[in-house]
């Protein structure tokens, strides 16, 4: 257990050193505060359309969960086909030497 412990502890000593850095320039604050606060607003909007209707703010995140599933999933199959493609072209390269 000591061992995760000191892992942990470098690992995250290792992002704070690196934020700290990013963070020591002023355009690069400004440029952090800039995201938190776009965050911030976007998760305000977010809130008030659960809180204006709950049921259909749910079926809303449904839907766009299934449409960015059908995309993940249209692309492994294309990354297969390739693949596939590959593997039967190396055999049949090899089987024809």
């Amino acid at each position: 257990m000591a061992k995760q412990r000191g892992l942990f502890t470098l690992v995250t000593g290792i992002v704070m050193g690196a934020a700290a850095a990013f963070l020591s320039t002023e355009e690069n604050r400004n440029k952090t505060k800039k995201v938190i606060s776009k965050a911030a607003a976007e998760a305000k909007k977010v809130k008030a359309q659960y809180d204006k209707d709950p049921e259909k703010f749910k079926k809303s995140v449904v839907a766009k969960g299934k449409k960015i599933a059908k995309k993940v999933v249209a692309r492994a199959e294309l990354k297969k086909n390739k693949v596939v493609k590959k593997v039967v072209k190396k055999t049949i390269k090899s089987a024809n030497s």
